[in-house]
């Protein structure tokens, strides 16, 4: 004996309409960037950026988290646009860039020695123009 199920009720949804939980984990790939320094075998500085305000949060050894603040108030936007670079500096100190795509703005912040980032280039429509 075989049963066969019928539905008369049809739902049709738009490809825009549908979420899926695939396409929330991108839009949270897409929201943070993190990247980790190490120094040596014992020390190492994760740092986290909010792609969409630009928020940098600092994590020194598993130690504790804080946010390495702006001086200067900068945009939030609605699609990804920021990104960070970690690199070493003179003193072996991690240096950390935060780029902002749309203004092509430099800030840099050096852990352990600066209170704010700070500004460190000239706008790219200076460039551009020259």
């Amino acid at each position: 004996m075989s049963v066969f199920l019928f539905s008369c009720n049809k739902e049709t949804k738009t490809p825009d309409a549908v979420e899926t939980e695939d396409s929330v984990s991108v839009v949270s790939i897409e929201r943070y960037q993190t990247e980790i320094f190490q120094l040596n075998t014992d020390e190492y500085t994760a740092v986290t950026v909010n792609k969409l305000t630009g928020k940098v949060f600092i994590g020194k050894n598993a130690t504790g988290w804080y946010e390495a603040t702006n001086a200067e108030t900068i945009p939030a936007y609605d699609t990804p646009t920021y990104s960070i670079k970690v690199f070493k500096g003179s003193d072996s100190s991690a240096q950390i860039a935060l780029l902002d795509g749309e203004t092509g703005k430099i800030y840099m912040y050096i852990v352990g020695h600066t209170a704010n980032f700070y500004n460190a280039n000239i706008p790219l429509e200076t460039l551009e123009k020259s």
